[in-house]
């Protein structure tokens, strides 16, 4: 009996542990994937700018629907900072009409990556849209999670944002700064 709880406590610390996210680079740099328009977008261009915002979207998540103004400020925020600005779209769920009527009903001109066999999403560990990665150009995941603290849990918003965490985490890195948080727990829907 002893060797059993023993086993089963040695087993809970190791998974406890393997779930723990690295610090160290990912890379996603090696990485090509096919832009909407059918070009193909090396994420090695990611390298050559300050760092990555990178967002997991999907057309029919109502918080996705619901962040395109905040999408499209963040976009105008990213181009000034030069930090690169990508929506991701992971598997075949959508046709390109649904992505680009998305796109245009929020006015997002971000570049949208199409991940069809989830390679990215995997890279990263992304499993909810939207779902927010800072990524440094040398490819250290600086943050992901929420965006901001709108959403508090599924189907229940603030009436006000008071925690941007993406933005306050881009600030905080372009100024030498520590991300705190580094990471939040995303809400919206889960990507298949």
């Amino acid at each position: 009996m002893k060797y059993r709880i023993f086993f089963l406590l040695f087993i809970e610390l190791f998974i406890s542990c393997s779930k723990k996210e690295s610090k160290q680079p990912i890379d996603i740099f090696s990485l090509t994937l096919n832009s909407l328009d059918h070009n193909s977008y090396s994420l090695d261009e990611l390298s050559k700018r300050k760092g990555a915002v990178i967002v997991f979207l999907q057309p029919e998540c109502p918080f996705c629907n619901s962040y395109g103004k905040t999408l499209k400020q963040l976009d105008s925020i990213c181009i000034q900072k030069r930090i690169s600005f990508l929506g991701i779209v992971s598997g075949k769920n959508y046709s390109e009409a649904e992505i680009k009527t998305y796109l245009d009903k929020h006015h997002l001109t971000n570049p949208i990556l199409l991940d069809p066999d989830f390679t990215l999403q995997k890279q990263l560990g992304a499993t909810i849209t939207p779902e927010a990665f800072l990524i440094n150009n040398k490819g250290k995941m600086l943050y992901r999670g929420m965006i901001d603290n709108w959403g508090y849990e599924i189907g229940k918003v603030r009436a006000h944002v008071s925690d941007h965490y993406l933005l306050d985490a881009i600030e905080a890195y372009l100024q030498n700064k520590p991300i705190a948080p580094d990471s939040t727990k995303a809400i919206g829907c889960y990507i298949e």
